[in-house]
């Protein structure tokens, strides 16, 4: 199973920087930072499992319960 995680972890990496588009920083010059509202940065993750039938979907849990 952890080899499973491993794997799939690996390869939505690989396929998110081989899709990636350059980024051209002359459209975020006006951009200011800006609270966007409560974010719960604490907690962790406890499980994780994706279907291998629809490698498109993938659970994850928390010990809040919340992701």
């Amino acid at each position: 199973m952890h080899l499973v995680v491993h794997v799939l972890i690996l390869s939505i990496g690989l396929s998110l920087s081989l899709s990636a588009q350059p980024l051209d920083l002359e459209k975020l010059h006006g951009m200011q930072a800006r609270s966007i509202g409560p974010a719960g940065m604490s907690g962790r993750v406890t499980a994780i499992d994706a279907l291998e039938e629809n490698p498109d979907v993938i659970y994850a849990g928390t010990a809040s319960g919340v992701l």
